[in-house]
């Protein structure tokens, strides 16, 4: 029972930040599941890639519900997405193959790098939110597909959405700050559904899963995180159109350094 609470609370913080930042949540997820697992002894050797495959699964849940709330009031920018959504889908399924052959303890440095370099974006660039909007600029189209592919790739090795690389790319292209996020969210989609599917299958024929798990993916948490964080998705986008995401932005940068800290100690 003890499990299921920390995991419908890990749901609706993430599915908080999912609508707020139109990101996944997997910043979140991951080393919460990662600590939740490990006191109660569930993955053993293969609980980080357990604890990323089962994140990907859990952000189709949220990025569905957030994207359908930023595309009813106007948020995504559905011709940049497109494009990015081509390379973003062979990025994440080679990138979820890939994570099979590298160490869990591997993992765990990267995804912890990745927190404080995204924190530290998060309060000293992405602050500035949408003060002066710049004149959004179109890229050749092999641009978006090569940008989606890395994107793609990243996502799948830490099992994020890829959402905050979405925002920082198209505030480069001069897309106002609330589009940025919409997008993005729209964007964690594809990602979730083709790095989960990658998970299932690197995960196939492994041994030492716990019971109820599909490839890497748990689904216990999977479905208790669903849960919890869907309809929270939907109250943080009503949020992030009322609230001045200045102020969000800063304390969600400072958050993820706080979460960085907390895994280099465990």
């Amino acid at each position: 029972m003890l499990e299921i609470l920390l995991l419908l609370g890990i749901g609706i913080f993430a599915g908080l930040l999912a609508g707020m930042f139109g990101i996944g949540g997997g910043a979140l997820i991951v080393p919460a599941l990662i600590f939740t697992l490990d006191s109660f002894n569930i993955g053993g050797h293969w609980i980080t890639h357990i604890a990323i495959a089962s994140s990907l699964a859990t952000i189709i849940g949220t990025s569905f519900s957030s994207s359908w709330q930023h595309n009813k009031n106007h948020n995504i920018e559905w011709g940049i997405l497109k494009q990015m959504v081509v390379g973003c889908i062979i990025g994440t399924i080679g990138g979820s193959y890939l994570a099979s052959y590298i160490p869990g303890n591997w993992l765990k440095i990267f995804f912890t790098l990745f927190l404080i370099y995204t924190g530290l974006k998060f309060i000293f660039k992405t602050a500035a939110v949408e003060a002066a909007p710049k004149e959004a600029k179109l890229l050749p189209y092999y641009v978006y597909v090569l940008v989606g592919t890395g994107i793609g790739i990243f996502a799948a090795l830490v099992g994020v959405g890829g959402g905050i690389f979405v925002v920082l790319f198209l505030q480069q292209c001069g897309v106002n700050m609330r589009k940025a996020i919409g997008t993005s969210a729209a964007f964690t989609l594809p990602v979730a559904l083709s790095g989960t599917i990658g998970y299932i299958i690197a995960g196939w024929n492994v041994t030492g899963l716990p019971d109820y798990s599909l490839g890497f993916v748990y689904l216990p948490a999977v479905i208790a995180i669903m849960v919890s964080s869907i309809p929270m998705a939907k109250v943080g986008v009503q949020l992030a159109q009322k609230l001045p995401l200045d102020k969000l932005v800063k304390l969600f940068g400072i958050f993820l350094l706080l979460v960085a800290v907390n895994l280099l100690l465990h």
